[in-house]
């Protein structure tokens, strides 16, 4: 399989007026045309600035790169990104259509994109307005923005920490079936479950460096790091009595 990108010894962080801070690394992973891979690891791990850095908007951020490498075998257009939040993504002065329009012109590729996602035009108007949507569609309204992009790699941040439990059934059974297309996925979460049957394979952070990374189901039934089992230990299960 071709190699989409691969971290070598990656350090990165942010600037202060003090130098710069290491946040990640050094960690080293890559990821192949086709695959999903989850990162996954408590809130502060690093995962964000990770993607963020893959995505070449770890500037933005006044972060920078501190030493090690990210070969990008891809161009970074070919990079779609899925932000967490979706309220807070959309501008809420623009239409719908007219977030879809900044991606591309073409009307036929935008009532594919929306059709792909579940929100054909009898269910959605372009002419509406992210405060007349719900959580649900405007998070698949931001996930046709990204498949506007024809992309080869999706990164996805949190994309279902902001929905209720339904909601969040909804995007990942619509993200299976993305990923049946050939696309690959970073899938950033804290929420291990999700990974499950999602991800071919896992990538566990904590405290900024990369602690094990293995394929599914392997890494589930026989964890080799603590850390590991502990948030493996901490998904809920259904008892019945």
């Amino acid at each position: 399989m071709k190699k989409l990108f691969t971290a070598s010894q990656l350090e990165i962080g942010y600037r202060s007026r003090n130098g710069v801070k290491k946040a990640v690394g050094p960690v080293d992973f890559q990821i192949e045309e086709g695959e999903c891979v989850g990162l996954i690891g408590e809130s502060g791990a690093g995962k964000s600035t990770l993607a963020l850095e893959i995505l070449g908007l770890l500037g933005w951020k006044s972060g920078a790169r501190i030493a090690g490498r990210l070969d990008l075998f891809i161009n970074r257009d070919e990079i779609a990104y899925i932000p967490q939040d979706p309220h807070a993504a959309l501008d809420p002065l623009c239409s719908i259509g007219a977030h879809l329009r900044e991606v591309a012109k073409d009307r036929s590729l935008i009532e594919k994109a929306l059709e792909q996602v579940r929100l054909p035009l009898d269910k959605i108007s372009l002419n509406s307005y992210p405060h007349e949507l719900s959580g649900g569609m405007k998070q698949r309204v931001l996930i046709a923005m990204a498949l506007l992009r024809q992309p080869k790699l999706i990164v996805a941040d949190e994309p279902t920490s902001s929905l209720d439990v339904t909601l969040q059934a909804d995007i990942m059974d619509l993200f299976r079936q993305i990923r049946g297309t050939g696309m690959a996925f970073l899938f950033v979460t804290h929420q291990m479950p999700l990974t499950r049957d999602f991800c071919q394979r896992v990538v566990i952070m904590r405290a900024g460096i990369i602690v094990e990374q293995g394929r599914l189901p392997d890494l589930f039934l026989n964890p080799g790091n603590p850390y590991t089992r502990m948030l493996i230990d901490s998904v809920p299960r259904l008892c019945l009595s």
